[in-house]
């Protein structure tokens, strides 16, 4: 199945090969000062992006910028990915085919700016640490998979959007066995209403991963997702329930939060050495983030974010508090940087004394 599913993506590359938009994009990070210099970094690496497409077809390359040692980087392609899209009598059709990530739902994250990942989102739609479902709506997952999508717009008083394929889980999916799973999901949004998507994933016999998320589109100036997701395996099993919203007071103020709550069952959460493996491991985050335009090219953020990581647990090992202040400039149309303050507190009492403190320094240009 790895093989049909690399074909199918080497041969969609190849057939888009006139293209008449071509785009380049490179991000670079830095991290200086506190104790993370030495033991810490953000998740997302740096990255070079290219992409050519035309009306039909397109292909994306991405590669990160790992370092090395001795003060030595090197270029690793992270994802790769082709599309063709055919026309219907009725609605379009567009194959997909490649190594990358697919999601649907509004993450309501647009205030992230560069500060993604544990400065703004620390946990995506799904279960927090799920063995099977903690990036529930990513129907692809990073993974080489071919994916077909039929859209229908014109017919209904919406549009809708419908899915299915193939996905190279690989070999390691969590702490399970794994390899080729069937995938498909159906979207429907509606301006005014609503938009709303149910996606089903079987990463391997007996193993299912089930999401919902519905985002009200009728309230001006809000924006907001909340939907449930459910990973079985076997009997055993994950769940999480997620609700998110930004509101806009002004043209220049918003307010964003951000909730979850998680149950892994004892039989994927815990290990036999846990001295609470006859419990289920729950926890939940909430965070909340103030941002404010203050002219034509800065704006500040300031985002504030708790999470339980056991209930079982007792006293301060079971929370992690973290406090992250920024300031964005636009410095041209093309070049953007980022540069915040984050102290956390991971198992220590919040707010007592000086947390672990690192200074990330994002720098966004793009060609």
């Amino acid at each position: 199945m790895k093989k049909i599913v690399a074909a199918a993506a080497v041969g969609l590359i190849l057939a888009g090969a006139a293209f008449a938009d071509v785009s380049f994009s490179w991000k670079r990070t830095n991290i200086v000062g506190g104790t993370s210099k030495a033991l810490d970094n953000v998740a997302r690496a740096d990255c070079l992006g290219l992409e050519l497409s035309n009306d039909i077809a397109g292909v994306v390359f991405d590669w990160d910028i790992e370092e090395q040692a001795k003060d030595t980087s090197k270029l690793s392609l992270d994802s790769y990915y082709g599309w063709m899209t055919f026309g219907l009598p009725v609605g379009n059709l567009q194959v997909t085919s490649g190594k990358w990530s697919g999601r649907y739902a509004d993450r309501v994250k647009s205030d992230a700016g560069d500060l993604d990942s544990k400065y703004y989102e620390a946990y995506k739609l799904g279960v927090i640490d799920g063995v099977l479902s903690a990036d529930a709506d990513n129907l692809t997952e990073g993974k080489m998979a071919t994916v077909l999508a039929y859209t229908l717009a014109d017919t209904l008083p919406g549009t809708l959007l419908v899915k299915a394929g193939i996905v190279n889980f690989g070999a390691d999916y969590g702490k399970f066995d794994s390899k080729s799973g069937f995938v498909a999901e159906v979207g429907y949004r509606q301006e005014g209403l609503f938009n709303v998507n149910l996606a089903l994933k079987t990463p391997a016999d007996k193993k299912t991963v089930f999401s919902a998320f519905v985002s009200p589109l009728m309230v001006e100036n809000l924006r907001a997702t909340v939907g449930f997701t459910m990973g079985n395996n076997d009997g055993d099993s994950e769940f999480a329930i997620d609700a998110r919203a930004r509101y806009a007071f002004t043209e220049k103020t918003a307010v964003t939060g951000m909730f979850n709550y998680s149950s892994i069952s004892k039989e994927l959460g815990r290990s036999d050495s846990d001295k609470h493996a006859d419990d289920d491991l729950n926890k939940m985050w909430t965070m909340v983030s103030v941002n404010h335009v203050a002219g034509d090219n800065i704006r500040f953020l300031a985002t504030l974010q708790n999470t339980v990581k056991d209930f079982a647990k007792s006293g301060d090992e079971k929370y992690l508090t973290a406090f992250t202040p920024a300031c964005e400039i636009t410095v041209s149309e093309k070049a953007v940087v980022t540069a915040a303050f984050d102290m956390r507190w991971d198992g220590k009492t919040p707010y007592a004394g000086v947390g672990d403190v690192s200074l990330p320094i994002y720098v966004t240009l793009s060609l």
